[in-house]
């Protein structure tokens, strides 16, 4: 008998909630979906907090959700994981995260930190921003700089300045750290190789050619003014002592999702990198809190927990073929993340790419 093909259909962000206010699924004619709820099985998951491996309330998201699908069972998260190195005290053992410090401190250099500041939880989550601070302070190191990246996607739109207020008291706190460059996600995590975006944030980044304002807050104050929210943030610069990532210094990049952070460290730690020219930084010290992919020449902080009997590899073994279909902007999630962070294609599998469509 010949096998019936079946498929595994993701609708992002499509979900169930009874309100009809400001839920587009509950008003949308669609009269296909509504046939098949009532006329086949139907059931309901929970796709965050705990039952995704996520901390208790944290929401869910769609690499959480993808890398859940595939392996179907709970997987425990990068932010799970080190939340609680934190709060046991591993994280200040690190050997990547002592030998960056200890890299600064033999070169009497900088640190510079990357990260997206906010307490989404989707990409990053700023508290992990003041345990490497603590870490700094406690090694003794004298010049840290904080290259910000604002969200408004994951949490309000306008919440940067609450997030900068609540940096700058543990700068205070600390007695060390301060804002270098700032930058809206928009520009220093995209992730559909949109170099001219990424340029920007790079030149902020390396104190090249950027709008400079005298503090984090006057820049965003100065962007609600033109109508940006945190997400479209043009990159500036913060005046301060810092002259950008120089030769010798080190770079701790605190975003745990790989795929909105891997194009701007390929700038800075792929020799190859081709998408616009750049000053290669010499004797530069790149950490990473996890793999972001393989043509990053970086060191990794927490590496992956390799996953097994993924739905991949399950169709492997039993001789099925499968396809992954997306456009750009899901295609790691249906490849990388459904696999459990496996880039290699399983026997059997193929994989089609359909490029988003240039929007913006």
């Amino acid at each position: 008998m010949a096998k019936k093909p079946t498929a595994l259909i993701i609708l992002d962000g499509f979900a169930n909630r009874e309100s009809e206010h400001g839920n587009a699924v509950k008003l949308a004619n669609k009269p296909n979906f509504d046939r098949y709820y009532n006329k086949y099985p139907t059931t309901q998951i929970e796709a965050s907090g705990l039952d995704v491996g996520l901390p208790e309330g944290q929401m869910g998201n769609s690499e959480v959700g993808h890398m859940n699908i595939g392996a179907g069972r709970i997987v425990y998260q990068s932010l799970t994981r080190i939340n609680k190195s934190i709060e046991d005290g591993d994280f200040f053992e690190n050997d990547v995260l002592n030998n960056a410090i200890a890299h600064v401190n033999s070169h009497d250099s900088a640190l510079h930190i990357f990260g997206l500041l906010s307490d989404g939880g989707v990409h990053s989550h700023y508290k992990h921003l003041f345990a490497l601070l603590e870490l700094a302070k406690k090694q003794g190191v004298e010049k840290v700089y904080v290259h910000a990246f604002l969200d408004g996607r994951d949490v309000d739109q306008k919440s940067a300045l609450k997030y900068i207020e609540e940096t700058e008291a543990k700068f205070n706190e600390l007695g060390i750290g301060q804002f270098a460059s700032v930058s809206g996600r928009y520009y220093a995590m995209d992730r559909d190789k949109r170099w001219e975006r990424e340029e920007k944030a790079y030149n902020a980044i390396r104190n090249f050619d950027a709008p400079t304002y005298a503090t984090a807050k006057e820049g965003v104050e100065a962007s609600y003014n033109e109508g940006l929210t945190d997400e479209f943030v043009v990159p500036f610069i913060v005046e301060n002592q810092n002259d950008g990532v120089n030769d010798g210094d080190a770079v701790i990049f605190y975003n745990f999702r790989p795929d909105r952070a891997a194009q701007l460290s390929e700038i800075f730690a792929n020799r190859a990198f081709e998408g616009f020219k750049v000053e290669q930084v010499k004797d530069l010290f790149y950490a990473t809190f996890t793999k972001y992919n393989d043509n990053i020449d970086a060191a990794i902080v927490f590496e992956k927990v390799d996953l097994n009997n993924t739905i991949g590899e399950i169709a492997q073994n039993n001789n099925l073929t499968q396809l992954r279909i997306a456009e750009t902007e899901k295609y790691p999630h249906v490849t990388y993340f459904m696999s459990g962070g496996r880039n290699e294609e399983f026997k059997g599998e193929r994989r089609r790419l359909i490029d988003s469509p240039k929007v913006a």
